[in-house]
């Protein structure tokens, strides 16, 4: 019943309405002729309220009811044989005030109708223009004429460092980390015109980021409006471009190390067997045996150095099969557990169980004990060995060494995998180029970071797909 109620409360109130105006009208329209007039013209407020509720139809509706309520008053007043005219007025006045308000009200809906479908229609162009550019991953910042802060999207906070409470904000005073950027927007609005490829390098959250930022001034209808700038995150971007150049730099000086390699080794040879030979003859000269094992030593030592050239240039990739990185990486500690004890270096492990790859073993075992053997020459005192594993997004295996020693110089980061350089008083310098050989033969990918005093962290990419590497 209570339902019911309120389902229909306003069509009760209608007819609470007609009822008590009749009850009113019969019992009192003629005892009290003065208030008579007032009493029937009650009767448009019911007549006015179908037609706000419903329109044309609903206020000719009420205005019938109306009618065949207050037709009986007409008969009462035949039956007093008194003049029906006035009471057929307003019949008739009933019918008018319900088409007139009708036909407004109906118009006054239509115009609501009209304005609450436009409304809805610009709501859900404005969602769907928002969705539009929150699903871009590039930072998308429109500022008006006056350099305020209009629409920001997810990524534009993402990559600035700054979050959508800024809108409506100065663009200049809010982005305090990209002058050039401010300059070239002042520029671009002054002038109207589009500035392209601006690269800057920012530091947001303690972190060196490269972006590049594109402004178009915003026109609308033939009037400059303001700007919108297209901030693109290309930190990963330039890391790829380098490590492509460092690539095609180690493929040029492998081709040519195997050259020299080819060359020099046959010298060597015969330096070696011209020394065991003269040895053989020098039985009794102490002095000159000496000397003769000191070049036997030396050229065994360029043999090793030879050796290291044509492993760099090419490492052997036969002996690709199904393994286990977690495993490999297990297998490489027990085997230098020994050593790494004696350096008085503590290891410190988190491997995780990583799919099978197709990878050489040999080859990843080699790369995998360079790395823990320049980790532990970093640290003639001691300290500690990280070693990590685990699964990247289901695409990617993070191989980690980090060590807490002596560090590298920044200047030197860049130089750690070119061949031949070394900062140590004895090596090849070819160690590290071969472990970025090897990764690069499993279509993966090393870096390096380091800090003076503090330490220095390898990190290797190994794809899990190997058409994971298509899209690095």
């Amino acid at each position: 019943m209570k339902r019911v109620v309120l389902k229909y409360k306003y069509e009760i109130v209608i007819f609470l309405f007609i009822a008590g105006i009749s009850i009113i009208h019969y019992l009192y329209g003629y005892k009290d002729v003065p208030y008579h007039s007032v009493y029937r013209l009650l009767y448009t407020v019911p007549i006015i309220m179908g037609a706000y509720k419903y329109g044309f139809r609903g206020s000719v509706l009420v205005a019938l009811i109306v009618g065949l309520v207050y037709s009986p008053h007409i008969l009462l007043a035949v039956n007093l044989s008194s003049p029906t005219i006035n009471e057929l007025i307003d019949v008739f006045f009933f019918f008018s005030i319900g088409m007139v308000t009708g036909i407004l009200f109906e118009r006054k809906n239509r115009e609501l109708e009209d304005i609450k479908g436009s409304l809805a229609r610009y709501i859900l162009l404005e969602k769907y223009t928002n969705g539009i550019i929150e699903s871009i991953k590039s930072g998308v910042v429109a500022v008006n004429n006056d350099m305020f802060i209009t629409i920001i999207n997810q990524g534009a906070t993402d990559i600035l460092g700054i979050d959508e409470t800024c809108i409506g904000q100065s663009f200049l005073e809010t982005i305090v980390c990209c002058e050039q950027v401010k300059i070239k927007a002042i520029e671009s609005i002054r002038q109207n015109k589009i500035i392209e490829n601006i690269e800057i390098e920012v530091k947001i959250a303690n972190k060196e980021t490269n972006i590049r930022v594109n402004i178009y001034p915003l026109n609308l209808e033939n009037m400059n409006k303001g700007l919108v700038m297209i901030f693109d995150d290309i930190t990963e971007l330039n890391k790829l471009q380098k490590h492509v150049q460092r690539n095609d730099k180690l493929v040029a000086l492998g081709e040519l190390s195997t050259g020299i390699a080819h060359e020099i080794r046959n010298p060597l040879a015969i330096i070696k067997a011209v020394a065991q030979t003269m040895k053989g003859e020098a039985e009794k000269n102490t002095e000159a045996i000496r000397e003769l094992e000191i070049i036997d030593e030396e050229v065994e030592r360029a043999n090793r150095i030879v050796k290291s050239l044509m492993d760099f240039a090419k490492p052997n990739k036969n002996e690709m099969a199904v393994c286990s990185v977690d495993t490999i990486v297990q297998d490489v500690i027990a085997i230098t557990s020994k050593y790494i004890k004696q350096s008085e270096v503590t290891i410190n492990c988190c491997v995780e169980k990583t799919p099978e790859i197709v990878a050489s073993k040999e080859l990843l075992k080699q790369a995998f004990i360079n790395l823990i053997f320049n980790a532990t020459d970093a640290m003639p005192d001691g300290g500690e060995l990280t070693i990590a594993v685990k699964v990247l997004d289901h695409q990617w295996i993070q191989i980690i060494f980090q060590d807490t020693g002596i560090g590298i110089e920044e200047s030197n980061i860049k130089k750690v995998f070119n061949p031949f350089f070394t900062t140590k008083e004895e090596g090849t310098g070819l160690g590290l180029s071969i472990v970025h050989r090897i990764v690069e033969e499993h279509n993966g990918v090393i870096d390096v970071f380091s800090k003076i005093g503090e330490g220095t962290r390898f990190e290797l990419l190994l794809p899990i797909d190997k058409e994971v590497s298509i899209n690095l």
